[in-house]
């Protein structure tokens, strides 16, 4: 046991160096290319050109967490050029993201759609044993899984530009969800990383698309959470339509809904 808790210590020093070497890189890269986000651990503000507002001032992270920014410019890159399409062809509705943790992927949200209302659905206290026990049932090794638990609200308010457009739905999904049934959306993040709550994320939210408008489901080609990539098949073979692939840091897939019916 004492070899073991050792090793575990050696593994979690290791991951923490790689981090830091990840962002000392990614702080040399940043000052010779051009970037979206971060720039000297703040995230600048972006003039969305359909919009024709500043959209924030830089606020500060935490050196530990802006590697994050870094590491996936192409998912980042895509909710930016997403708010292009929908302010320009006027899709209107909300935003959510399903699946908040520590709110790195919320506070682009937030910050490339500064007029609209962000629904942040989240248990705030980790995975739900419930979800975790239904990827069991579907044969997934769980032992590995992150629990998510080291976060807040607090801690992801922080982190909100437009904080007045935050409406955080804490709890189990989709309980968490009850009194939206009304609700339009012009843009979803599903980051749920386990088969049931993106399964169940899809079906709740995707006949509440704007037509027109796109939700991304992170993991759908990561292998660490199998069950992501099954919920995007099964939903996608059920409703009849296609997904895209895309190839940021943890393998996306996006889905659209047509601008018009196809009968």
């Amino acid at each position: 046991m004492a070899i073991r808790h050792q090793s575990v210590k050696h593994m979690t020093l290791y991951k923490n160096l790689a981090k830091s070497a990840l962002l000392k890189i990614i702080r040399l890269i940043e000052a010779r290319c051009h970037y979206y986000l971060s720039r000297e651990n703040q995230f600048f503000p972006f003039i969305n050109p359909s919009v024709g507002i500043r959209a924030s001032p830089p606020c500060e992270l935490n050196p530990k967490e802006v590697w994050a920014y870094g590491m996936d410019k192409v998912l980042h890159g895509l909710t930016q050029l997403i708010s292009h399409e929908l302010y320009r062809q006027n899709i209107q509705g909300a935003t959510a993201e399903l699946g908040v943790f520590r709110g790195f992927n919320a506070s682009v949200m937030n910050h490339f759609f500064p007029d609209r209302k962000l629904y942040l659905f989240d248990t705030f206290e980790g995975l739900d044993p419930r979800d975790v026990e239904a990827d069991k049932r579907l044969g997934y090794d769980t032992k590995n899984y992150h629990d998510f638990s080291d976060t807040s609200i607090e801690l992801v308010m922080s982190k909100m530009s437009h904080k007045e457009n935050i409406v955080i739905r804490k709890g189990w999904f989709p309980e968490s969800a009850v009194g939206l049934e009304d609700e339009t959306f012009c843009f979803v993040s599903i980051d749920a990383d386990l088969y049931k709550p993106i399964y169940e994320g899809l079906h709740w939210f995707y006949p509440r698309l704007a037509k027109g408008g796109y939700i991304v489901v992170d993991d759908f080609n990561w292998c660490d959470y199998q069950g992501a990539r099954k919920a995007v098949i099964d939903f996608s073979r059920e409703v009849g339509i296609s997904y895209i692939p895309i190839p940021n840091s943890t393998g996306s897939a996006v889905i659209g809904k047509p601008l018009i019916s196809i009968e």
